[in-house]
């Protein structure tokens, strides 16, 4: 994981609280509290958003899934969604993205209107895409009311699909003027298409990273809210009952409040047909200038498609247990519904944690964050450098902001085991723990390449066989294995994609070809050969994720 250096942490530990979104009333911090802005009369509240690639866990151990299903996510905050962004028409936002991540990240806010507000279009000489250890600000103010969708856009488009699929997206509230007080929740729905998971009722095969295939074909294995399946369903079942989550919250509200839900569709690629069983919904969807959205009175059933969000209005009318669901029942079987219990007992922040929204008003942008579920969070390493009162000055548990990986894994290890596994493998050891963390997944590749790996760690072999291995898109000298490949005069080189994803090899540095060899798109499980006839060092890197880089040594 880059590392962020002392000036951009000491920058942004003055405004902003990086274990969440968290701008709330804390004294002593400039970003606290919503400042006055001079001539427009609004406020102008912080906001920071930190990119990175964790292992977050997506569904829990039920008889669904045995033992529960992690996946390798592109996250916002630590988490998947990224948190709720909160603020009213007429302010302004200062707005930070770092990229502590191991790819090169964006942003696009749906609020925004126009390049400059949107996508950053003048951040920097590249926009809003960040390199990794990097950061941008800029200034915007959102012009509508609603709820809107933000999303990685990755390197100016260029893969945004896998960003999106992979969980990096999240949802801003513009509150209008008009607004009646209500109880409200933020809730995200969204879909994994993991490589790990081969159906129902059998057991995850590691941790995952996207299928392009199955994304193509529009089947995802799992429908997340809040960035786990079942999240909100402790069970179903009457007389057979099924358990699903034993830790699972549960929204609570008082009989007959009016409660506000701003329902995101993370995508990227299905609809959500939103409805509450039991309940009828009021939708404010969209916005005219002015005046709060266009209103629909007791409806049913509400469709929100990929890359939206609604406000959906709901009054429980009496005691009970009321369900909201995406009644598309395959989505709901695929984890897509949360339950909602009416009770008297139910208080005025009683919310799920990560889903609460600060009303009208509030000088804060976000609540408490979303109970982190990453293995390495990203917070966890803020937290450390920042110092114990991060992580604990707003009462959070410490165990949401810190990760074990965090503090030992170092750059990247949990992808892949580390060299743990790469003791294993023999031969391959030495360019294994050359390539740092991540090594399992390239390690067991170059095993499987037999005598061709022995080739490439003695040199003077005549063919040799570089795998460019599984998740290799949030890797960076461990995407491709052995690293280097150290090989003869006259010997050829074969690179096999084992990844799900279609892969380039080019050669030269910095993310520019210099023309020696050029391999086109490889998709999964093609192969690229070039035979090397000069002695030399050769670097290579993906030319669809130049983070991913190698090199071939030629004596």
């Amino acid at each position: 994981m880059a590392t962020m250096n002392k000036p951009v942490i000491a920058g942004i530990a003055a405004g902003v609280l990086l274990a969440g979104i968290i701008l709330g009333p804390i004294p002593g911090f400039l970003g606290a509290q919503a400042q006055e802005e001079e001539n427009t009369g609004g406020n102008i509240k912080k906001v920071t958003l930190i990119a990175s690639e964790e292992d977050v866990q997506i569904a829990p151990d039920n008889a669904l899934h045995p033992g529960g299903v992690m996946y390798r996510a592109m996250v916002f905050n630590g988490t998947t969604p990224g948190p709720v962004i909160s603020v009213d028409q007429g302010d302004t936002i200062e707005f930070t993205l770092t990229n502590e991540g191991e790819v090169i990240h964006s942003i696009d806010f749906h609020a925004g209107y126009g390049p400059q507000a949107a996508v950053g279009s003048d951040a920097s000489e590249t926009g809003a895409n960040v390199q990794p250890g990097q950061s941008v600000t800029w200034t915007w103010s959102p012009p509508f009311a609603g709820v809107f969708y933000y999303h990685c856009g990755a390197d100016g488009l260029n893969g945004v699909w896998e960003h999106i699929a992979n969980g990096m997206y999240g949802g801003i509230v513009v509150h209008p003027p008009n607004e009646q007080p209500a109880k409200e929740f933020y809730v995200v729905f969204g879909e994994i298409y993991g490589n790990n998971i081969q159906g129902l009722f059998t057991a995850a095969n590691g941790t995952g990273t996207l299928d392009l295939n199955k994304f193509l074909a529009r089947n995802p294995d799992l429908v997340l809210t809040n960035g786990m399946a079942h999240k909100y369903v402790p069970s179903i079942g009457a007389f057979s009952k099924i358990d699903l989550n034993p830790d699972a919250q549960v929204f609570q509200v008082q009989p007959g409040e009016l409660t506000r839900w701003y329902i995101v569709n993370g995508g990227p690629s299905d609809d959500v047909a939103f409805h509450f069983i039991s309940g009828m919904i009021s939708v404010h969807d969209g916005s005219v200038q002015n005046r709060y959205g266009t209103q629909v009175l007791n409806d049913e059933t509400w469709n929100i498609p990929p890359g939206s969000g609604s406000v959906i209005e709901a009054v429980f009318p009496s005691e009970g247990l009321y369900v909201g669901v995406d009644h598309a029942m395959n989505d709901v079987l695929k984890g897509g519904a949360f339950a909602v219990l009416a009770t008297p007992d139910s208080t005025p922040d009683d919310h799920p944690q990560g889903t609460m929204v600060p009303p009208r008003g509030s000088p804060m942008v976000s609540g408490p964050p979303m109970a982190a579920n990453a293995t390495g969070a990203t917070t966890g390493v803020n937290a450390t450098e920042l110092g114990p009162e991060t992580a604990e000055g707003e009462g959070l548990p410490v165990t949401n902001v810190t990760g074990t990986n965090a503090t030992e894994s170092g750059g990247g290890a949990a992808a892949g085991g580390g060299t743990e596994n790469a003791t294993e493998t023999g031969a391959a050891m030495s360019n294994a723990t050359e390539s740092g963390g991540g090594a399992a997944a390239g390690t067991e590749n170059a095993t499987e390449t037999g005598g061709a790996t022995a080739g490439a760690n003695g040199g003077g072999g005549t063919a040799t066989g570089v795998s460019i291995t599984t998740g290799s898109s949030s890797k960076t000298t461990d995407a491709f294995q052995p690293n280097p490949a150290q090989v003869s005069v006259g010997s050829t080189v074969t690179w096999t994609n084992e990844d799900a994803q279609p892969h380039t090899v080019n050669s030269g540095e910095n993310a520019t070809p210099d023309g020696t060899f050029d391999s086109g798109i490889l998709a999964p499980a093609a192969t690229y050969d070039f035979t090397f006839t000069e002695a030399g060092e050769y670097p290579y890197f993906c030319l669809l994720h130049p983070n991913m880089v190698g090199t071939v040594s030629v004596s």
